[in-house]
């Protein structure tokens, strides 16, 4: 595989993970602040602590991706 191959791949991949972040973080959205019961409240913050790692490990995989494309 040529260098210029491994670069299109690397781009390729951090092309997905910015349309993964983008998905994941409208997604996301702000707490509605209503009334829940304790059951739908606990399923709610598990989901959005979910959703938080799920972005972090994106980002970190972006920003590795950046670095190894002397991007900053």
């Amino acid at each position: 595989m040529s260098a210029a191959d491994d670069t299109d791949r690397l781009r390729a991949r951090l092309h997905e993970i910015e349309i993964d972040l983008a998905a994941l973080r409208a997604q996301r959205g702000a707490p509605t602040g209503e009334p829940q019961d304790f059951g739908d409240a606990g399923e709610d913050l598990a989901a959005r602590e979910e959703q938080a790692t799920m972005i972090a490990n994106l980002e970190a995989a972006r920003d590795r991706l950046r670095a190894r494309l002397g991007e900053s």
